[in-house]
């Protein structure tokens, strides 16, 4: 097996890549970024723009990281399979992390590529087009060819020989190994869950709350409601690619979604459709054994009529059904099943009392969450304070007189809509440094060379 390239000879090829797959292919921005470890991706010092917005928008991608399965990038990293967008910058951020931003510096169509070393993705390029495009399996051939020609002239060592830009396989997918299948404990629950939930004897509704005292979903919540939700539990037994729930049924759950998943063994996803009929779908989290679901996930990503979710098993699986009575459902978000940061930050645009309200939680159990997240103070005064800014240089921007005018202020509406972003992102995405929210001075050594963190 060949050595690994060294980073800046790899750092090379993908600016190399970068500029001329977009040049070629009427791409205005490209970038590439590499894993640091396995926590996430981070920009490699690789890239390429030839517009002023391009620029705008690479120098505040500085600001995000991009963990496992998170955002466009983290997905091809771990599927390791190309994925096409025509219009990130209408996409809701828990597909497109910085769809803002997009939005902002005039950013449309996207295209990432996985860069494969021993069935292992090594980096991820995304380039972006300046206008909506539908996708082009033959513009994905060409990009494709275009940057492995590339990388076969641009490498003069063996050690990188080893490498290529890769379609991938969207069904090539590993099954988990779903230890619960076989234990003795769940066969005993799965034997009482066969029993109609009415004709339960008390020592099968035993071994049904012995088996629950070992998984995640029950940790929280008391003796009572364990026993309630027991009585009532069933499960349900699920084929490789079997829809499991549509985005449909978002209009009929609301905000009131009483019944939960369990998985038990095997994998289930999420599945978003951000084309309409015509797109294709890609999975955007995956759920293996412990995990809960429900259908009110899906409404994090169906924020759009051409948005189409739907919660499908990706494998052989097998997943507890449990039915939530009413009077256990505020105790289940806060203790159960705390919510998302992306679920909380829906209601950042609101007052803490109100999304309280909204949510139908007291604040001591909002406080609660916020401190499980990281968040130290309610953003909602100071988001309204950065969304007033904004709009105020959106208003500059329209009336500027001259090209440069105009550059100036988007510029510096993109630092503003940075920081906003800094205010409603899961901090776990942020990178630290504030310093590279102001532009880049000529005479001093690049901000992406100050902030490269080698894969």
């Amino acid at each position: 097996m060949n050595a690994p390239m060294a980073d800046a000879e790899l750092r090379q090829v993908l600016q190399t890549v970068l500029a001329g797959v977009s040049t070629r292919c009427d791409f205005v921005h490209g970038e590439a970024l590499r894993p640091s470890g396995n926590s996430f991706l981070v920009q490699s010092g690789a890239s390429f723009c030839s517009s002023a917005g391009a620029a705008d928008f690479h120098r505040a991608s500085l600001n995000f990281y991009f963990p496992p399965n998170v955002s466009l990038a983290g997905r091809v990293w771990k599927s390791g399979c190309v994925e096409w967008h025509d219009d990130v910058s209408t996409l809701p951020s828990t597909i497109f992390l910085r769809a803002e931003l997009a939005q902002q510096t005039d950013l449309k169509a996207a295209l990432a590529i996985p860069l494969v070393r021993d069935a292992r993705v090594i980096a991820v390029c995304i380039f972006y087009k300046k206008y909506t495009q539908a996708p082009s399996p033959q513009l994905e051939q060409t990009c494709l060819a275009l940057a492995n020609e590339m990388l076969a002239t641009c490498i003069r060592t063996p050690m990188g020989s080893d490498i290529r830009f890769a379609m991938g396989d969207p069904n090539n997918i590993d099954e988990p190994p779903g230890k619960s299948s076989v234990s003795k404990a769940w066969q005993r629950c799965q034997q009482s869950l066969d029993v109609d939930p009415e004709d339960r004897s008390e020592e099968e509704l035993e071994k049904i709350i012995q088996y629950s005292k070992g998984v995640q979903f029950f940790k929280y919540i008391t003796n009572n409601q364990r026993y309630e939700l027991c009585k009532s539990m069933t499960y349900t037994t699920l084929l490789r690619n079997q829809m499991v729930m549509h985005g449909a049924e978002l209009q009929e759950a609301g905000e009131n979604c009483s019944t939960w998943h369990v998985v038990v063994n095997g994998r289930v996803d999420m599945c978003v459709r951000t084309s309409g009929e015509g797109g294709r779908t890609y999975r955007m989290c995956g759920f293996k054994e412990g995990d809960t679901f429900a259908s009110s996930y899906m409404k994090m990503f169906s924020t759009a009529s051409n948005i189409v979710t739907h919660i499908e098993a990706t494998t052989d699986a097998v997943c507890l059904v449990i039915q939530i009575p009413n009077e256990y459902k505020a105790e289940f978000r806060t203790c159960t099943r705390p919510l998302w940061y992306e679920e909380l930050a829906q209601y950042f645009h609101m007052s803490i009392i109100e999304a309280a309200e909204a949510l139908g939680m007291c604040m001591s159990a909002i406080k609660k969450i916020c401190r499980r997240h990281g968040i130290s103070r309610w953003p909602h005064r100071k988001l309204a304070s950065v969304n007033k800014t904004i709009a105020m240089l959106q208003s500059k921007i329209s009336t500027a007189s001259d090209d440069t005018s105009r550059g100036a202020l988007r510029s510096e509406a993109v630092n503003v809509l940075t920081m906003k972003l800094r205010l409603t992102i899961n901090p776990a995405y942020l990178v630290r440094d504030e310093a590279i929210l102001q532009p880049q001075d000529p005479g001093t050594p690049g901000i992406m060379q100050a902030n490269i963190v080698s894969g």
